[in-house]
């Protein structure tokens, strides 16, 4: 999404990668090198992106973490966007979420006049209904102007009014004392309901994903996706190249095809040379439907490597 809002607007995209051997933290190393290459070509990025809980990876960045991102962002005089859209999936024990905002204002000058501009949406969480389309965005540090640009774009751009409706209630849910104790505990209990149902989902994914021949996959902490490793074969490779596809692109049709399971070719996500994924999603309900996906994906991943494993020999 937000390499297509880009190139729209004419800009250019820096990308950095995350380290996937560390559940998918990021080097700040990693970072400097991004934007080093990209100034050395007259381009002087703006804003620094950062997904936490992360998609497509899953991955929860930690206090310290973002205390890095935000003083790389004061370094470079970046505005960072924080998009923290899952921050109700949180599946890893003891981990934690993190906010920009409350990171930044504990931290000391300057960083803490880092400007931030951080997302929410009822389309995740534990709402999770795409179709109310509702979202807000809250500003911290931001220049009085870029505010009123702000205003003018929420004006025309408003929500329909049952997302709006619905959004009130995702930041103003039910309390005891002023609503009726059966409706806060009814609430309460639809919410853990969702959540747990989310946890378990994430951790029968990674559990599959990680009994697949040719796959790996870091465990899936937090959002709702897991984006697992694929190590193809040479046939497979070569296959891919005599169709004149990607190879992460023929591996995902084939899936559809056989399985009408639907995944995403991880080269849009963006990936270090000579790696590749796909994404796949924690959402499918009810849950034995999702087992069953996961069997029939289970099975096709093993006919498509023992498939082109024999093209080596031709």
């Amino acid at each position: 999404m937000y390499s297509a809002v880009i190139t729209l607007q004419g800009g250019t995209a820096v990308p950095y990668f995350l380290d996937e051997d560390n559940a998918w933290q990021i080097k700040i190393s990693d970072l400097e090198s991004s934007i080093s290459e990209y100034k050395q070509k007259g381009i002087k990025p703006k804003l620094l992106v950062v997904i936490n809980p992360g998609n497509p990876t899953g991955q929860i960045f930690s206090d310290k973490t973002i205390q890095e991102f935000i003083k790389f962002a004061h370094k470079h005089n970046l505005t960072i966007i924080a998009d923290e859209v899952y921050q109700q999936n949180i599946f890893k024990k003891g981990a934690e979420f993190h906010s920009f905002r409350k990171v930044v204002t504990h931290m000391p000058e300057p960083y803490n006049k880092v400007q931030i501009l951080s997302l929410n949406s009822i389309s995740k969480g534990y709402t999770g209904d795409c179709g109310f389309r509702g979202g807000y965005v809250e500003a911290v540090n931001v220049d009085k102007k870029v505010w009123e640009e702000l205003t003018k774009i929420k004006d025309v751009f408003n929500l329909p009014t049952i997302g709006g409706i619905a959004l009130d209630l995702a930041v103003n849910p039910p309390k005891k004392g002023r609503e009726a104790d059966e409706t806060v505990e009814q609430f309460e209990k639809e919410k853990q309901d969702i959540l747990s149902s989310l946890k378990r989902r994430a951790e029968m994914c990674t559990d599959y994903l990680n009994k697949m021949d040719n796959l790996k996959s870091n465990p899936v902490d937090g959002a709702m996706y897991a984006f697992p490793q694929i190590f193809f074969g040479k046939g497979a490779l070569k296959e891919a190249e005599r169709r004149q596809v990607h190879p992460e692109l023929m591996y995902c049709m084939e899936a559809l095809e056989k399985t009408g399971v639907v995944t995403v070719p991880g080269n849009g996500f963006g990936e270090r040379p000579d790696t590749y994924h796909f994404r796949t999603t924690t959402l499918v309900l009810p849950e034995p439907l999702l087992h069953e996906a996961f069997k029939r994906f289970h099975d096709f991943n093993k006919w498509f490597h023992q498939e082109y494993l024999s093209l080596i020999h031709i």
